[in-house]
């Protein structure tokens, strides 16, 4: 078959794959991996690369065999940095397209010789053979860094390639020391566990603080980056930030808390998007405020201690500690409001108000959970404790009526349903010594 025949048949494939009656990501996991070696083997053809973005989650999952090129070796120790923005979030995180540039310029102005050489040696590897294309790797790393590295030295040069795209020359140097780093970054994931990594041994500290101190040997730069590769697995991560620089790497005085405020960043950011997480939630949905406004204080604890010192960022958390403080007492007062509304109608209320007054219970027990990092504990517990003594004193009002020899005597039924709403509202509110007297009082009175 002719190259041309064969590009043909390709295209074909292409065609079909953009034609498939069921969503691509929705299709067999065989067919899925069939399917995605070939967009791998024709990445370059129009449309492909955005099919491959747009499937990335469920390829990442299955790992279907790949079949290797130079490119993919190229962004491996940049993967957990890649955010599909178009701009910069000044964070360390590089946008999607920015290695592809990159990429790009290494295949253009790099050694046409070296790379050939590298080619033709992945080609002689099978699609499975890990050693062998680590082997090549550790050759595509230096060389790539080398140029690159040249590159962001002429500014003029740096910015000519970017075009547009100028604003990013800082994370341009990123990928070069992140590829110069690439060793040592291979090293950190293989030995850790798979993110994100909710914990670390001593053990494992240990090794992350002699890799990135024997692999930086006082570089910045490099310290920097392989901080960051790391915190960006990490389920804690200004925890980690905190632990890690209180440790020794190699770095220099001044260096220290440069390198410090740039990985703050990234801390900062995650902090940010949950505060606009909570702000973006409908004030109606107190669940959902009560859960995001957790999130946010929790983030909010750990960055605080993290960044204790520094001026800026603790102005700006002081600001999102506000705003959480802000949303858990209107939770507060809201719930208290619906719940306390409630107990006046009883069980008999409309189903849909029934719910609304059990989300309200829930979302007072999830601020419970998190109020006192934000000094509101008394808040929620007092308006907690208000509500079981609104229902106590509702239920003790009807058992007494029951009670009351002579008087009127309501249904048994009824008072079962008042007595079992009552003990349901309790258990709700967090109180369950308070929601079995309820209910053996209860059946007291009932006989």
């Amino acid at each position: 078959m002719s190259d041309l025949d064969k590009k043909g048949g390709v295209n074909k494939t292409v065609a079909a794959v953009l034609d498939l009656e069921r969503p691509l990501e929705f299709i067999s996991e065989e067919k899925f991996r069939e399917v995605a070696k070939l967009l791998e083997e024709v990445h370059e053809q129009p449309g492909v690369q955005q099919i491959l973005d747009h499937v990335r989650p469920r390829l990442v999952k299955l790992r279907p065999g790949r079949k290797p090129n130079l490119q993919r070796l190229f962004y491996l120790p940049l993967e957990d940095l890649l955010i599909f923005d178009t701009i910069s979030p000044d964070n360390g995180m590089l946008p999607r397209h920015l290695p592809a540039l990159a990429w790009k310029y290494v295949a253009e102005h790099g050694d046409s010789e070296t790379l050939k050489q590298l080619e033709v040696a992945l080609k002689r590897t099978g699609t499975g053979d890990r050693e062998a294309h680590k082997k090549i790797a550790h050759r595509v790393w230096p060389w790539a860094s080398a140029i690159l590295s040249n590159l962001v030295a002429n500014t003029g040069n740096a910015k000519g390639m970017l075009g547009r795209d100028v604003g990013l020359i800082e994370e341009l140097n990123e990928i070069a020391a992140l590829l110069q780093a690439a060793e040592s970054i291979d090293i950190l994931k293989e030995e850790l566990p798979p993110k994100p990594i909710r914990s670390l041994t001593d053990e494992q500290m240990g090794m992350i603080r002699r890799t990135i101190a024997d692999g930086a040997k006082g570089d910045a730069d490099q310290v920097y980056v392989m901080v960051l590769i790391v915190m960006v697995r990490m389920a804690k991560r200004a925890d980690f930030l905190e632990n890690i620089m209180g440790m020794t790497l190699g770095l220099s005085g001044a260096d220290k808390p440069l390198v410090y405020a740039r990985l703050s960043r990234l801390v900062m950011t995650e902090v940010t998007d949950r505060a606009k997480q909570l702000s973006a939630t409908d004030k109606g949905n107190l669940v959902g405020l009560a859960d995001n406004a957790r999130n946010l204080v929790n983030g909010l604890v750990a960055a605080e201690k993290a960044l204790k010192n520094d001026p800026r960022a603790r102005h700006q958390l002081s600001e999102m500690r506000k705003t959480a403080e802000k949303t858990v007492t209107q939770v507060v007062d809201n719930a208290k409001g619906t719940v306390v509304a409630a107990i006046s109608v009883g069980p008999d209320a409309p189903l849909e108000s029934l719910i609304e007054t059990e989300n309200s219970l829930l979302a007072l027990r999830k601020c419970a959970t998190f109020a006192g990092q934000i000094g509101l504990d008394k808040s929620v517990t007092g308006a907690l404790g208000s509500i079981v003594g609104e229902v106590r004193q509702k239920a003790e009002k009807l058992f007494a009526s029951v009670s009351h020899k002579g008087g009127h005597q309501l249904p048994r039924a009824e008072v079962e349903q008042e007595m079992y709403w009552a003990v349901r509202m309790t258990e709700l509110a967090g109180n369950p010594d308070d929601a079995d007297k309820i209910r053996r009082q209860g059946m007291k009175a009932l006989g």
